[in-house]
């Protein structure tokens, strides 16, 4: 079982997760969970809410059920009282600014200044609780940011991409091989999930008029509430305006988690890195 290898687990549970996507023998995808999913609970429970997200949407719910069902038998179910001490954390904040951006919002000098807001949110966060559990992307600028600083706080922090990795870095970091840098490293030493297997919509979905990143944004706010968290929290690096630079940003990720009623906001306003 590779979980004799903590290196390789994240890799192997994407390829799992890439497997349910596009395979159509059920007992080979099961093979696949049971190869790559190690005997602990947080591997498990962060590739078990993805499944649980395909099952609601109505995708492979046999299937997504299945590999629940056979996976819980090996692994365990996380016990109740676990799930209701534990704070689950989204995190969305502003790219760091392009060169040559009109109006400035995240400027290239202030990552020391945002470093300390991110980690003064999170410290909060963190602080009376038995167990915390960050989701967040990995755009340059606030996402890396955040995973960074969860990795000084010891806090277990999970990166959650719209479409594959590598398809990701390209798309996102054309022109930015110093945050290129941190984000591989990053890749390569925290949990990775994956909701896409292409860099736009599944062909299940094309015609639907969904965005790739709203609809990323949709998956990391559902994963989270598929947690049983006692409390989720959305930490939001952000300038309070409510039309973003494009689809899918930091606006999008608060006005959704506002509209479920069900999570608590916490925004650290952007608008201190320009003081």
């Amino acid at each position: 079982m590779s979980g004799n290898d903590p290196n390789r687990v994240w890799a192997e549970l994407s390829a799992a997760d890439h497997l349910f996507l596009v395979e159509e023998r059920p007992s080979r995808v099961i093979e696949a969970y049971k190869a790559a999913v190690p005997k602990n609970r947080f591997a498990w429970n962060a590739a078990r809410g993805q499944l649980e997200l395909f099952a609601k949407l109505g995708y492979k719910t046999e299937l997504a059920n299945t590999i629940i069902w056979t996976m819980d038998n090996l692994v365990g179910r996380p016990e109740i009282d676990d799930i209701g001490e534990l704070h689950m954390v989204i995190f969305a904040g502003h790219r760091i600014d392009d060169a040559g951006r009109a109006v400035s919002r995240f400027p290239r000098d202030r990552e020391s200044q945002a470093r300390n807001l991110i980690r003064e949110a999170l410290s909060k966060a963190k602080n009376g609780w038995k167990r915390i559990e960050v989701m967040a992307s990995a755009a340059p600028g606030s996402d890396i940011l955040c995973h960074e600083v969860c990795s000084e706080l010891g806090i277990d922090s999970t990166v959650c991409l719209p479409m594959p990795k590598d398809v990701y870095a390209r798309f996102v970091f054309e022109n930015t091989d110093y945050w290129r840098s941190r984000y591989l490293e990053l890749i390569g030493r925290r949990p990775l999930l994956q909701l896409s297997n292409e860099k736009g919509l599944p062909r299940w979905l094309e015609g639907s008029g969904l965005d790739p990143w709203e609809r990323g944004n949709r998956w990391v706010l559902e994963m989270a509430r598929t947690r049983g968290a006692k409390t989720i929290t959305l930490i939001a690096l952000w300038d309070g305006k409510s039309i973003g630079d494009a689809p899918g940003g930091t606006a999008h990720m608060v006005q959704i988690a506002q509209k479920s009623g069900t999570v608590d906001i916490v925004r650290i306003d952007a608008g201190q890195l320009l003081s």
